[in-house]
Order: structure tokens, then C-alpha cells, then sequence
């Protein structure tokens, strides 16, 4: 039960000390997602799910997907980074 306990504990530590970012803190290569936590995440690569680059919301935050990398597209078919 101590175990549960403490796991509990660190999970909520984590959570609370989650980093926030924008996609000025981001680094290269990777976009700000707002999915339940804010959190940095690498951009689609090809047939990897995606967002339109315009599609953000009011902090500049993407909501489940970054948009793809230099070269892709985000085709609005499939919601997947496709080749030019």
C-alpha cells in the first residue's frame, strides 16, 4: 500500500511541475501540444497523424498533433504528413 501511495504522489509531483511551453520554448524540430498538459512534441514525419500549422489555439498551442516537418504536408484527407 506504501508503494501505491508513493507512486500516487510522484505522479501528482510530476503533473504539477509539468513544464508548460509554447512553441517559442520548444526546440527545433518539435512543436507546443495542448493535450491534457501542455508538452513538447517532435513534428510528423511522413504518414504520421497531423495538424494544419494554421490550426492552433489561443496560446499558440497545437491540440493533439504538431504540424509536419520542412517538406511535408498535412493532407486534410487523411490527417496524415504526406509528400508535397
Amino acid at each position: 500500500m506504501l508503494k501505491f501511495v508513493v507512486v500516487i504522489c510522484l505522479v501528482i509531483m510530476a503533473i504539477t511541475f509539468a513544464e508548460k511551453c509554447g512553441d517559442q520554448e520548444c526546440g527545433e524540430g518539435t512543436c507546443c501540444l495542448d493535450y491534457s498538459q501542455q508538452h513538447c512534441s517532435r513534428l510528423g514525419k511522413l504518414y504520421d497523424m497531423c495538424s494544419d500549422p494554421n490550426d492552433k489555439t489561443d496560446s499558440g498551442s497545437h491540440i493533439f498533433f504538431c504540424q509536419c516537418e520542412t517538406g511535408l504536408r498535412c493532407d486534410k484527407t487523411s490527417w496524415s504528413c504526406q509528400k508535397g
